[in-house]
């Protein structure tokens, strides 16, 4: 086992972003990861370790750390297992659970009941989430290798959340879903711009994460038109509150609320209408959403279109994040249109039917391709 002489904090590049280090002589105390510029992990650092000195280039054990931290997230894995941490301010429950955690190699993953088990407590799964979630020294003790039961991603204590999580997995070896790894290859093996775009945005994530129902995306995506996230997301939350519990309205009880009362909470009559629409829809059957996963797309997307306020792209997009389906171009979607031009040098913008044959391409991977088109305009890799 590796021995710390002195205390200190140190910040540091590897391919996933800066990534800072709190340490004493027990060992590694603070691990800070996850936040995009430089100037956030400085600022985090300071507040982890604001009274240990800041060595720019640690020698000793610490540097040695920071070499081989560089290293596995540059690609040549390491257990880490060696690292002293420093878990003296841990329960010892949550101590034992880190610790266990600690065993999983680079590249598999383990359930949080299987380590609640390992740690003794089979029934601490919950637990042993909120502990996970409070993992001061993440990468070290690797919390991004721990999943719900199904395999889902859930979340992780990097303030990356679990794009962050993913793409960790993903540079270990661990294949989240091979028809999804079978698509990126594709991709990359055909189109040069892609090649270089899906390794850095990471494993397609669409249909990984824990799903919400279909009746709360689509109520989601009539509230969510033409605002921004931040008012949509203040809107649904209001909408919550008018039923107990802290889920949205069931349809039923939705035809059974108001419309004062939705028009109150910030809905637009217009989108009253629609969210009515919808919940009428749904209670007397002529909206089936469980049946929409046994239709062709074009079909799945006709029976949602018939819901007032629901367009074509609002269908895709229920098709795409919610069914899972690879091969839908949303061709009316301005970012895409804007992604795929500058992507592949093509003026200003596209048009939709400009779109739609340049897509062609990309078949039949289509929402594949779409998804890291939307991603690398994000991250500002275009």
């Amino acid at each position: 086992m590796l021995r710390f002489d002195d205390s200190g904090r140190t910040l540091f590049a590897t391919d996933f972003g800066p990534v800072g280090l709190v340490w004493t002589p027990r060992g590694i105390a603070r691990v800070i990861h996850g936040v995009r510029t430089r100037e956030q992990a400085a600022a985090a650092l300071e507040a982890a370790g604001p009274d240990l000195p800041l060595r720019q280039r640690p020698r000793g054990t610490a540097g040695a750390v920071v070499r081989r931290l560089k290293a596995h997230l540059g690609g040549r894995l390491d257990a880490l297992r060696d690292i002293p941490v420093d878990l003296s301010d841990q329960t010892p429950f949550a101590a034992r659970i880190l610790r266990a955690l600690r065993r999983v190699e680079p590249g598999l993953v383990v359930s949080y009941g299987q380590l609640a088990r390992r740690a003794g407590r089979p029934s601490a799964a919950r637990a042993v989430g909120r502990i996970l979630g409070a993992n001061p020294v993440p990468l070290i003790v690797p919390c991004h290798r721990c999943l719900a039961a199904d395999g889902a991603l859930t979340g992780f204590s990097s303030p990356g959340g679990i794009a962050l999580k993913a793409r960790l997995l993903d540079g270990e070896g661990h294949v989240f879903d091979p028809t999804h790894e079978r698509a990126r290859r594709a991709l990359m093996g055909r189109d040069p711009v892609l090649r270089r775009i899906i390794p850095r945005v990471g494993p397609y994530l669409l249909g990984l994460g824990l799903k919400a129902p279909a009746w709360d995306t689509l109520v989601r995506a009539i509230v969510h038109q033409q605002l921004s996230v931040k008012a949509g997301q203040t809107i649904l939350g209001r909408v919550r509150t008018l039923t107990p519990g802290e889920a949205l309205p069931t349809a039923r009880e939705m035809l059974a609320l108001p419309d004062d009362d939705l028009r109150a909470v910030g809905l637009s009559w217009s989108k009253v209408g629609y969210v009515k629409d919808l919940a009428a829809r749904m209670d007397d059957g002529r909206l089936a959403l469980r049946t929409l996963a046994r239709l062709d797309d074009e079909d799945a997307i006709t029976a949602l279109t018939s819901v007032k306020g629901i367009g074509r792209w609002s269908a895709q997009m229920h098709l795409m994040f919610h069914l899972g389906r690879l091969d839908v171009l949303p061709v009316d979607d301005v970012g895409l249109q804007n992604a795929a031009a500058r992507a592949y040098d093509l003026g200003d913008g596209l048009t939709a039917a400009q779109l739609a044959e340049f897509g062609d391409r990309w078949r039949p991977w289509r929402s594949v391709a779409s998804w890291y088109m939307w991603q690398a305009l994000d991250m500002g890799g275009l």
